[in-house]
């Protein structure tokens, strides 16, 4: 679980649900993304919502924009 509450930018992190209600999931898939106006909101995905978030890219691959790593990062092992 997540102990550092910092994250960039697109990463995903899963947290545990800390105050979890009747029915309500154990843990969370949380991400950060930049809306088109560009306000930096949390997004929080139930491990179900992710399946299917995963699913609809690999049914639409011609949809997806080529992935690119940072410059850093290329040099990363």
């Amino acid at each position: 679980m997540a102990n550092d509450t910092r994250q960039r930018l697109g990463e995903m992190v899963l947290v545990e649900n800390s105050v979890r209600r009747f029915g309500s999931a154990n843990d969370y898939w949380v991400v950060y993304i930049e809306e088109p106006d560009g306000e930096v909101v949390p997004l929080m995905l139930t491990w179900g919502e992710f399946k299917k978030l995963r699913d609809r890219a690999v049914k639409n691959p011609e949809d997806i924009p080529e992935y690119r790593k940072r410059f850093t990062q290329r040099f990363r092992r």
